[in-house]
Order: C-alpha cells, then sequence, then structure tokens
C-alpha cells in the first residue's frame, strides 16, 4: 500500500511536471519606457586619498523608475502571467529632462569658481536614450550643448568627464541638479575625490 501510494504521488509529480497549464498563461505586457523616479551616482574610480588625473575621473548617473506601459497594455494585477523571458533592450525615459546643472565645492580654477556652473567643463562621454546626439566629428559635446536643446527625453544613463584639469591639484565634491517637465527634481552629489 505504502508502495502503491508513492508511486501514485511520483506519478501525479510528474504529470504535474509535464502539464501544459504554463503554455495556457500569457507573457505580461512589456513597458515601453521608464518613468524616472531616482538617479543614482556610481562612487568614483579612486582609492581613498588617492589624487586622480582629470582624465580618468568619470562621473555615471544612473535612472531607475517603473515601467510606462502603453494605454490597454498595462499589466493586470490580478492575473497570473508566464514566466516569460525579459527582452534585453535598454528603454527610454518617459521624462522630459529641462534643467541639469553641475558644479563644485571647491575652486576649479579662477573662473570656474565654487558654486558656479561647471557644465561647460564636463563633456558627455557616453548616454543612452536621449535624443541627443552627444558624440559628433570625434569630439564630445559638453553638458552645457546638452542643456542648450533642452526640453528634450531624459537620459536613462549619463557618463560625464571633465575635459580640463583644475587650476591647482584639488579637492572636490561635485553636485548634480536635475529637473524634469513634471516637476520631478534630483539633487545628487558624487563622492570627495583629489584631481590634478
Amino acid at each position: 500500500m505504502k508502495k502503491l501510494l508513492l508511486v501514485s504521488l511520483l506519478a501525479s509529480c510528474l504529470a504535474g511536471c509535464n502539464s501544459d497549464s504554463n503554455d495556457e498563461l500569457t507573457c505580461s505586457p512589456f513597458p515601453m519606457a521608464i518613468d524616472i523616479d531616482k538617479y543614482v551616482v556610481t562612487p568614483g574610480q579612486n582609492e581613498a586619498n588617492t589624487a586622480l588625473a582629470y582624465d580618468a575621473y568619470i562621473i555615471k548617473l544612473g535612472g531607475a523608475g517603473k515601467g510606462v506601459y502603453s494605454e490597454g497594455d498595462e499589466p493586470d494585477p490580478n492575473k497570473e502571467y508566464a514566466d516569460c523571458p525579459i527582452p534585453a533592450v535598454v528603454l527610454g525615459s518617459a521624462n522630459t529632462i529641462t534643467v541639469i546643472n553641475i558644479y563644485s565645492s571647491a575652486d576649479y580654477n579662477s573662473e570656474l569658481t565654487a558654486g558656479t556652473s561647471l557644465n561647460s567643463l564636463f563633456d558627455i562621454k557616453e548616454m543612452y536614450n536621449s535624443d541627443f546626439d552627444y558624440y559628433s566629428d570625434g569630439n564630445y559635446a559638453s553638458v552645457e550643448d546638452f542643456a542648450s536643446v533642452f526640453p528634450t527625453t531624459a537620459p536613462i544613463f549619463i557618463e560625464l568627464k571633465p575635459n580640463q584639469a583644475p587650476e591647482v591639484e584639488s579637492s572636490h565634491i561635485f553636485y548634480i541638479d536635475i529637473s524634469f517637465a513634471n516637476g520631478k527634481t534630483f539633487a545628487l552629489e558624487t563622492e570627495e575625490v583629489q584631481l590634478f
């Protein structure tokens, strides 16, 4: 009797594993864009108490948020969906950027003093899913160039790099203020870095 019960239990488990019940489930709708609700600053590449050459320093900003779906194609919270692979795509932003401003806690040089805009000092080395063409004829555009086309689609990811050395070796915390047309604002700051 115990053997029969064990065989019956094993047979039902195997039958359940081979059932086509998952075939009836559909994949969840995929978002068409991201509604950015925060940016994350990736920590700097320098070791503590180590000076870094300006052209080796990079600020990386990554956007995170919720998926935005086509009208009528939103996932139903009351429906069970099949486990489907997620397509390997980088989604665009559903947000419109209207302001970006970078400034430092210290003087960069005699003209770019603490608290003044450094948008002309930082070039865009990489950017995902914005309408802006940041690389042309072998040159990278500056943040100032990017700001000149606002309002435009907010980037999901942006990588910034100084295009000149500070006047003297100095310690900086960089602050980045970003605003969207819908009223969202982000006040970001980097780790302190010693640049030369």
